[in-house]
């Protein structure tokens, strides 16, 4: 019940983060930091690992994931993946998922939330009536959600911590990652534009 009321209140609260951004979209909107050139609406790739809990198991997995996190408009988007299993290369359960969210970008901070569904490949060993094991795969359709929080140490580099669920017919598993971040956010040094503008003809 407890695992319940965990996976519940974190669905709730990544539901919070999901409202919709107010303002205009500017696809070529930029900002100038530490002398460089960034945009404002980028896309950004998060991949790394950490470690989960499975309510069906009722024990603890190594988790790897990686997701790519883009925007059409001012609304962000997640596609990726994670997998699951006792080590590194002995995987139990494999997970896809895409999910919208909300995400807000400060110089020093990448902080989101998501929450979409998710398709799952789960190996679940069974014995039959004459005690031998086999194993068969489960495919159910779930809710996944995550929330972001990273520190950038370059405006488009970062270290952080990710916090994701996984819940499905058959299973939870909820955790924590430690990720890299990787923003396409560099577009150049501002010295290069201003040189480039000043070379341009004056118009009548």
């Amino acid at each position: 019940m407890n695992h319940l009321k965990f996976s519940l209140l974190f669905l709730l609260f990544s539901a919070a983060l999901i409202a919709q951004p107010k303002g205009e979209y500017d696809r070529k909107k930029e900002m100038t930091y530490d002398g460089k050139r960034y945009r404002v609406f980028n896309n950004y790739v998060t991949v790394g690992g950490g470690s989960c809990y499975n309510n069906y198991i009722h024990t603890t997995n190594l988790n790897i994931g990686a997701d790519f996190n883009f925007h059409i408009q001012q609304i962000y988007f997640q596609s990726g993946l994670f997998l699951a299993g006792p080590r590194f290369g002995s995987y139990n359960h494999m997970q896809l998922h895409t999910a919208f969210g909300k995400r807000f970008e400060l110089k020093k901070f990448n902080m989101a939330g998501y929450l979409g569904g998710s398709y799952s490949f789960i190996n679940r060993p069974y014995v039959d009536t004459s005690n031998a094991i086999h194993s068969r795969t489960l495919n159910p359709l779930g809710i996944h959600a995550a929330i972001q929080f990273t520190y950038k140490y370059k405006y488009d580099l970062g270290i952080g911590i990710c916090l994701f669920s996984d819940i499905n017919k058959y299973q939870s598993v909820y955790g924590i990652r430690l990720e890299l971040y990787f923003s396409g956010a560099y577009l150049g040094d501002r010295r290069s534009k201003d040189e480039t503008n000043s070379a341009l003809p004056l118009q009548d």
